[in-house]
């Protein structure tokens, strides 16, 4: 993997289309205006490198959102120019948590086929099918893929188009959807394995 050189905190605002030289592109906008760097963590001291980033001012004083990022070289930060970062930048990794939905089924959760609708099928259409053996070891296995919880996970996304950086607003413009849900946290950080 490649050495990580930049990383940000901000808000996902929501979706909406630009133009480029392939089109016209569906994009997420990411807005990391009122992003601040509250420390650093340094290799002498700490062991690591690494930038604390703070997002969303409460009335406190405190930070709604702080997340601390591993980089290689936390240098570009101390002129508190972040749009800067994504001069060089064309694919991005997105990191957020994607929208919780509950209690699910196995078709909804883990995209099973579900049951025949026809042919004697009796209240199977939904329903995950057999799990376990009928012979030694009549059991089911840890592990095995049904119903449940669904969602409210951490997911990173790799190799994500930056498409277009607006640095008088800081906004980011990612080509297609991030997880998460709108006015959600998302951290962007250069693609490693871009």
């Amino acid at each position: 993997m490649k050495a990580k050189k930049i990383g940000i905190v901000g808000r996902k605002v929501g979706m909406t289309q630009v133009f480029t030289d392939e089109g016209l592109v569906g994009v997420t906008v990411v807005d990391f205006s009122d992003m601040e760097v509250l420390g650093k963590r340094t290799l002498d001291k700490d062991g690591y490198s690494a930038v604390i980033l703070g997002c969303e001012k409460k009335k406190d004083g405190s930070y709604k959102w702080v997340r601390e990022i591993r980089l290689d070289d936390v240098s570009a930060y101390e002129n508190g120019n972040f749009v800067d970062l994504f001069d060089n930048i064309k694919l991005v990794d997105v990191i957020g948590y994607m929208k919780g939905r509950g209690f699910a089924g196995a078709m909804k959760r883990h995209g099973f086929h579900g049951g025949p609708a026809s042919h004697g099928a009796k209240h199977w259409h939904r329903r995950t099918g057999s799990v376990g053996g009928h012979t030694y070891p009549a059991k089911t296995w840890k592990g095995q893929k049904g119903p449940g919880h669904y969602g409210n996970t951490r997911v990173c996304v790799l190799n994500q188009k930056l498409v277009m950086v607006d640095k008088e607003k800081r906004l980011l413009f990612i080509k297609g959807a991030i997880p998460g849900a709108k006015n959600g946290i998302a951290i962007i950080r250069d693609a490693i394995k871009g």
